[in-house]
């Protein structure tokens, strides 16, 4: 339908916006809106209203079969999201203007740097842009119209910036996968998660380090993040309204110490290292499909020279020892490392985890470690290791030729919920043969640093600031550490 300037309406549409009233489709006090825009006019665009929405076109394409089928999904999921969800509406309805959608091509009125995304327009009024061709994909059109209702969100630790901008991505990322749960493009940024474990779970554009590389993995995190929210809703059962209503409950934490709070510390903590297992073990609570889809985006975009599946592979065999991985692998807040190792005889490993009491900022540890066991004939198996204190943990699995690989995760999950730089290391070991006894106290000698040298074997003092530095211990070990720009 296209609206001139005239907005006359009959009793019978009176009749209907009564009924949207008096049944929560539209905001109190307003039985019809009007229009508010700076980008459009009704003499170069058609347009089509429904709700609280309208939705603009250039006229010299006729979009008006799109738009009507655009309105029917935006209607349903306004009224999920206000009535099961517990979210309100954007300011433009609130004060009695309709909310403007404007569908964009090459060579329309429209600016031509639009993308595809809310804005906010010259009047203060949020407004959604959508390319022609993303308008009709589904995941994408659930995602930013998830953001509509976020708009008004009154939880000042959810803003979209620094250390919480990853949520309100990941969040209408999340929103989108539920709503089409087996769509095989709801997860598209999902491998990245298993090829950068290491990186914090709140790594966002806001607080993207200088010296990351530029790459289209690092920069998704922030929508993967997605997977974290939808295993905690689909599969460990945690309400919907955890992610959804808490945009209005005037929340000053961040998103992730949110959860922390309401979910405890270990339920937090046991849900965040099951989930960090359960994709490590191919995304085993997706479909064939999804997963397909995700290493096709992998394959596609991704800088093949930043995968940290895996900080090191054994096989057959054991560490040799103490392993401490390089500092550019290690695990910073909430986040993992997997280390893989692959059996073919019959065998048992014990795996062990030593972490250093403190990260490089001196905050506090706090470690757990999970073993998956991947058998050929039974599927995937895990286990926990016995952890005996915040760092340190142990535990002995007899291994069978049918026990292909086991992953060794090791995740740290300090309270420490925010910051991009701090790195939280440990030591682990994994032990071929049966052990003779175990350990009763874990903690490690503390080995003392003896000298630093350059990767030339030059001597340096601890103020040098060479980015890559060998640090020698007293007890013979030595690790190459990555000092990142200050």
């Amino acid at each position: 339908m296209k609206h001139n300037t005239s907005y006359s309406h009959s009793p019978f549409l009176s009749c209907i916006l009564l009924f949207v009233l008096l049944f929560g489709q539209a905001p109190e006090g307003f039985t019809q809106f009007t229009i508010n825009d700076t980008f459009a006019n009704l003499n170069d665009c058609d347009t089509m209203t429904r709700g609280i929405y309208i939705v603009w076109w250039d006229n010299n394409w006729d979009d008006s079969a799109e738009a009507d089928i655009l309105l029917d999904s935006m209607i349903d999921i306004r009224t999920h999201c206000l009535t099961e969800l517990g979210m309100q509406d954007p300011p433009n309805p609130q004060n009695g203007h309709y909310y403007n959608v404007y569908l964009h091509r090459n060579g329309d009125i429209f600016p031509d740097g639009w993308g595809n995304g809310q804005g906010t327009d010259n009047n203060g009024y949020p407004f959604l842009t959508l390319p022609i061709g993303a308008h009709q994909d589904w995941i994408n059109v659930a995602h930013e119209t998830f953001h509509i209702f976020q708009y008004n969100a009154n939880s000042p630790g959810f803003e979209y910036s620094g250390p919480s901008q990853w949520f309100i991505e990941a969040s209408a990322n999340w929103y989108a996968a539920t709503r089409y749960p087996d769509f095989e493009g709801a997860f598209l940024e999902g491998e990245s998660l298993i090829r950068l474990p290491h990186v914090p779970l709140w790594l966002s554009f806001d607080n993207f380090p200088s010296y990351y590389p530029e790459n289209w993995q690092r920069y998704v995190h922030q929508y993967a993040m997605a997977m974290l929210l939808f295993y905690l809703t689909e599969e460990a059962g945690v309400s919907d309204s955890l992610i959804s209503y808490s945009h209005y409950q005037g929340i000053t934490e961040y998103p992730q110490e949110f959860f922390f709070n309401a979910l405890g510390a270990t339920g937090f903590r046991n849900h965040f290292i099951d989930w960090a297992a359960h994709i490590s073990n191919n995304f085993d609570f997706l479909n064939q499909a999804q997963r397909d889809r995700m290493a096709i985006e992998w394959n596609w975009v991704a800088d093949h020279n930043d995968d940290n599946r895996y900080t090191e592979t054994f096989q057959d065999e054991g560490t040799n020892g103490w392993y401490r991985p390089a500092d550019t692998l290690v695990t910073t807040s909430w986040a993992f490392n997997n280390y893989r190792l692959t059996n073919s005889s019959t065998d048992t490993y014990t795996f062990q985890l030593r972490g250093d009491p403190q990260g490089t900022a001196g905050n506090a540890s706090y470690f757990q470690g999970k073993l998956v066991v991947l058998n050929s004939f039974t599927g995937a198996s895990f286990h926990d290791l016995n952890m005996s204190n915040d760092q340190e943990g142990i535990l002995s699995l007899s291994l069978t030729p049918s026990d292909t690989a086991v992953y060794f995760l090791i995740a740290s999950m300090p309270a420490v919920f925010q910051g991009i730089d701090q790195r939280f290391s440990y030591q682990m070991r994994i032990d071929k043969g049966p052990m003779t006894s175990i350990p009763q106290n874990l903690t490690p000698t503390k080995a003392e640093e003896v000298g630093r040298y350059t990767p030339l074997n030059q001597q340096i003092g601890k103020q040098d600031k060479s980015p890559i530095q060998i640090i020698r211990y007293n007890d013979g070990s030595s690790r190459k550490v990555y000092m990142p720009p200050k």
